[in-house]
C-alpha cells in the first residue's frame, strides 16, 4: 500500500485551473498527457534528490552477511537513490539484542585487499560495477553464516557464468559437478520474442545449492575493510532514499509523497508549469518561481528537520583529569579524539 490516495490527474487539474497555466495544459497539439507528465517526472525528480532524508521515502535495504575475503555483494535492488546510514550487527553474538555498531556511508570506495574484523564503510554501485567472484568448484560447501557456531570460510558469494551473467547464491549447500550457467531463453509459442532483461531472476540449480541470476543494472554494495577469515559473522543493515519513480499516465498516485506533503509537489508543478509556457511572460516568471518553490522545500526541510541529531562528538580524555575512558566498540569508534 502506498503512502497517497492523490492521483495525478487531480494535481494537474488544480495546476491548470490557474488562468496563466491553463493554456500549457490544453493547447497539447493532441498529446493530452504532455507537458504534465513531464512537468510531474520533473518535479518528483528535484523534491526527492533534496539532500534532505524524507522519511517518507526512507527505504530499509534487505540486509545481508558478509562472507570472508569478500568486499563486494550483488543484489537485485533497484530502487535505491541514495545512502542514509547503516549498522553491522554481530548477529550470532549470543547476547540479546546483539551488539550493533555504525557503519558510515560514503559515495565510493576503492577496491582493496585491506582486511580488518571491523568492517565501518559501505557505498553502492551497480551490480555491472562490482567485482564478481568465480564458481569455487565440485563439490565446495556454502554453510549458512547466520547462526553459525563458528564463522563459515566460504567462496564468494556473487560470481559471474560463462555467459557472463552475474549469480548471487540464494540457497546454502553443496555444489554440484558442473559450474552452473544461465538457462537459454525459450518460446512457448510461435513468434514468442525474448524478454529484454532475460535471464534475470532466473534460479539455477547447482547440488543443493541454488543461484539466481541479477541485472547488472540493479545496485549491490561495497565494504571496507573486507572481513579476514576468522572472526564475528556480520550482518550489514543499511538505510537509503528511494530513487523517483517514472510517471506514465495521469491515474497513478503521487506515491511516495504523503496526502499531508502534497502541497510540496503541487507548488513545484506550478513552478514548471511556466518553464512549458508559450507566452514570454509567463515563462520568464519560471526561475522566480522555481527560486520560490525550492526555498519553501528548504523551509520544511527545516521544519521536519527541528528533531535534535543523535549523532555528536565526545571527547577521549576529561578536561579536568589525565584519566580517560573508552568506548568498548571497536576501532575506528573505541578512541574517541585523537591528536
Amino acid at each position: 500500500m502506498g503512502n497517497s490516495t492523490i492521483k495525478l490527474q487531480q494535481i494537474m487539474d488544480e495546476v491548470s485551473a490557474i488562468g496563466d497555466l491553463n493554456p500549457v495544459f490544453n493547447n497539447t497539439g493532441g498529446f493530452a498527457d504532455r507537458p504534465a507528465i513531464t512537468i510531474a517526472n520533473d518535479v518528483m525528480s528535484e523534491l526527492i534528490s533534496i539532500r534532505f532524508p524524507w522519511k517518507w521515502n526512507r527505504i530499509k535495504i534487505p540486509p545481508f552477511p558478509l562472507t570472508s575475503y569478500q568486499q563486494d555483494y550483488a543484489t537485485t535492488l533497484m530502487n535505491l537513490g541514495w545512502l542514509e546510514n547503516g549498522l553491522r550487527v554481530d548477529v550470532n553474538n549470543s547476547t540479546y539484542p546483539p551488539p550493533t555498531w555504525p557503519i558510515y556511508v560514503v559515495r565510493d570506495l576503492a577496491v582493496s585487499n585491506v582486511q580488518s574484523g571491523f568492517p565501518y564503510q559501505a557505498c553502492w554501485f551497480n551490480n555491472a560495477d562490482l567485482e564478481q567472484g568465480q564458481w569455487p568448484g565440485p563439490q565446495t560447501v556454502y554453510t549458512q553464516p547466520i547462526g553459525a557456531n563458528t564463522p563459515p570460510q566460504n567462496s564468494p558469494t556473487n560470481i559471474t557464468d560463462a555467459d557472463g551473467n552475474i549469480l548471487i547464491l540464494t540457497q546454502y549447500g553443496t555444489t554440484g559437478l558442473i559450474p552452473p550457467i544461465a538457462p537459454p531463453w525459450v518460446p512457448v509459442l510461435p513468434g514468442d520474442k525474448e524478454p529484454a532483461n532475460w535471464p534475470v531472476g532466473q534460479v539455477i540449480v547447482d547440488g543443493t545449492c541454488a543461484w539466481t541470476v541479477v541485472d547488472p543494472s540493479a545496485q549491490g554494495f561495497r565494504v571496507f575493510p573486507m572481513p579476514p577469515a576468522g572472526g564475528q559473522v556480520w550482518l550489514i543493515r543499511l538505510f537509503g532514499q528511494k530513487k523517483a519513480v517514472p510517471f506514465v499516465n495521469m491515474q497513478q498516485k503521487i506515491d511516495p509523497i504523503p496526502d499531508d506533503q502534497v502541497k510540496w509537489f503541487r507548488d513545484g508543478c506550478v513552478a514548471y508549469a511556466h518553464r512549458y509556457s508559450t507566452n514570454p511572460a509567463v515563462k520568464a516568471r519560471y526561475p522566480q518561481m522555481k527560486g520560490e518553490w525550492f526555498a519553501s522545500l528548504d523551509a520544511q526541510a527545516r521544519q521536519n528537520d527541528r528533531e535534535d541529531e543523535s549523532k555528536g562528538f565526545f571527547p577521549d580524555k576529561s578536561v579536568l583529569s589525565p584519566s580517560y575512558t573508552t568506548d568498548p566498540g571497536p576501532w575506528p569508534y573505541r578512541y574517541g579524539w585523537r591528536s
